[in-house]
C-alpha cells in the first residue's frame, strides 16, 4: 500500500476532527465518509495487487480471490457454452488426451478443457484443501467409483473426469450450468435446492467457465 497515500488520509481525517467544533453534523458526516471510503478504496488496491495470479498445488483452484467478490449472475451466463473459445494447456500430451476423453464420452471438448482450466490451470499433481486431486480435481471416493486408480496419471484423471461430466449432464438433461454445478458442488446440493446452489463458490465457477471458457 502507498504510505504517502495513507498519510494523506489521515491528515484529512485529522483536520476534520479539529473543524467539528465549527460544522454541522451532515458535513462531519461527510468528511468521515469520504475518508473511509478512501481508506477502503486503498486497502483493497493493496488487496488486489497481492493477490498470486496461478493456484498453489496445496490450495484449491476454486478458492480464488474471486470467491470474495461479488459473483456474477449465473443467469448471464446462460447459452454462453457456444461461446467458449479455446483454451489450451500449453502441453500437446495433456491437449490430446482432453481430445481423446472428449471423443470418448461425447462431451464438448472446449467445455473439457475449461473445466480443468477451473479445477487445476493443467497442473496434473495439484491436490485442493479438501483432498481433491489432478487436472479434473477427483476428489479420492469419486476417483475410485470411477475406476481410476491414479488420480495423478493424466489420462485416467480425464478419462474419469470426463466420464463423471458426462454423468452429471446426463443427469441434468444436458444443461450445462445444473451439469458444472453438481460437478463443483455435488449432485446432492443441486438437487436439494432445485438448481444451482447458492453457493458463491459455484456461482462464480459456473460463470467462470462459460464466460471465458
Amino acid at each position: 500500500m502507498d504510505v504517502s497515500k495513507i498519510q494523506l488520509m489521515f491528515q484529512m481525517q485529522a483536520m476534520s476532527m479539529l473543524g467539528n467544533r465549527n460544522s454541522s453534523n451532515l458535513s462531519n458526516g461527510m468528511q468521515d465518509m469520504t475518508f473511509q471510503s478512501l481508506l477502503r478504496e486503498a486497502m483493497e488496491q493493496s488487496f488486489r495487487a497481492s493477490v498470486p495470479s496461478s493456484p498453489s498445488r496445496l490450495s484449491h483452484p476454486g478458492q480464488s480471490p474471486l470467491a470474495y467478490q461479488v459473483p456474477v449472475s449465473v443467469e448471464k451466463s446462460q447459452g454462453m457454452v457456444n461461446d467458449i473459445s479455446n483454451v489450451t494447456s500449453g502441453n500437446a500430451n495433456v491437449d490430446q488426451l482432453i481430445k481423446k476423453a472428449s471423443a470418448r464420452y461425447g462431451v464438448d471438448e472446449k467445455l473439457v478443457r475449461s473445466v480443468v482450466k477451473a479445477e487445476s490451470n493443467f497442473d496434473a499433481g495439484v491436490v485442493s484443501y479438501a483432498g481433491a486431486q489432478g487436472l479434473m480435481q477427483l476428489m479420492p471416493a469419486t476417483a475410485k467409483g470411477l475406476g481410476v486408480t491414479d488420480p495423478f496419471d493424466p489420462e485416467q484423471n480425464l478419462m474419469g473426469g470426463t466420464k463423471y461430466l458426462r454423468q452429471m449432464l446426463d443427469r441434468y438433461d444436458g444443461n450445462t450450468e445444473l451439469a458444472l454445478a453438481a460437478y463443483n458442488a455435488g449432485p446432492g446440493n443441486v438437487d436439494k435446492y432445485d438448481g444451482v446452489p447458492p453457493f458463491r463458490e459455484t456461482q462464480n465457477y459456473i460463470s467462470k467457465i462459460l464466460g471465458k471458457a
